[in-house]
């Protein structure tokens, strides 16, 4: 659930996606930069699972500006990475392990980099946005659809991460930070999704968490 101040003066929806467009006019701005006020409810669980009614990956395995799939290298290198591997979950599982902070690529450098994975893979380190693009990239690069979450890390702070699909079934949120070891669930908080790469978003103050509810869930 959504409230925005101001209200948008146009939204759309597309349920099967789980998509939402809003437009607005005449925002109020902060040093020129337009803004708007959001309170969002959001649920989660410990399985960090998000149903969709797509019924296939279609354009989710494509190459864009952020994440070169296409790539000879990238290519050669989710080759050897999933060598083996014949199910999308086992695909999956073998490039978090291969992403385990400290195995080929160090957890470092400048908070929120964003250095494009060419480099990253060149110089072995980077920060959750790298990780999660790099992630992303190997994974549609072995044919496993997949898109890009931010959000925020409950007692921590803003964080990247992604899903694949399971088409016909929904959205596995994995952390590539975590080198599969950190699973995502109800400390994960996910703000928005990208499939394509670009999130244009700025945050102005950090953001108010709230438990507004709490119950236990049968599985």
């Amino acid at each position: 659930r959504y409230r925005f101040s101001p209200q948008p003066v146009q939204q759309k929806h597309w349920q099967q996606h789980a998509i939402g467009q809003y437009d607005f006019n005449n925002l109020p701005q902060i040093m020129n930069i337009p803004y708007i006020k959001v309170n969002v409810q959001l649920t989660c669980d410990k399985n960090g699972w998000t149903a969709t009614a797509r019924q296939s990956g279609k354009g989710l395995i494509q190459a864009t500006q952020y994440w070169p799939v296409n790539d000879p290298d990238v290519i050669k290198l989710v080759q050897q990475i999933t060598r083996g591997k014949k199910l999308p979950r086992d695909k999956v599982a073998a490039i978090l392990a291969w992403l385990t902070p400290g195995r080929h690529i160090k957890f470092g450098g400048v908070t929120g980099s964003r250095w494009g994975v060419k480099r990253v893979l060149r110089q072995r380190y980077g920060q959750c946005w790298d990780f999660s693009d790099c992630f992303i990239t190997l994974c549609r690069a072995a044919g496993v659809p997949c898109r890009q979450v931010a959000g925020w890390l409950y007692g921590s702070g803003g964080h990247v991460w992604a899903e694949y699909l399971i088409p016909g079934q929904g959205w596995q949120q994995v952390d590539p930070t975590g080198g599969g070891v950190l699973s995502c669930g109800i400390y994960h908080i996910p703000y928005f999704v990208s499939e394509d790469g670009d999130m244009a978003i700025l945050y102005l103050t950090w953001p108010k968490i709230k438990l507004v509810n709490k119950r236990k869930m049968s599985i």
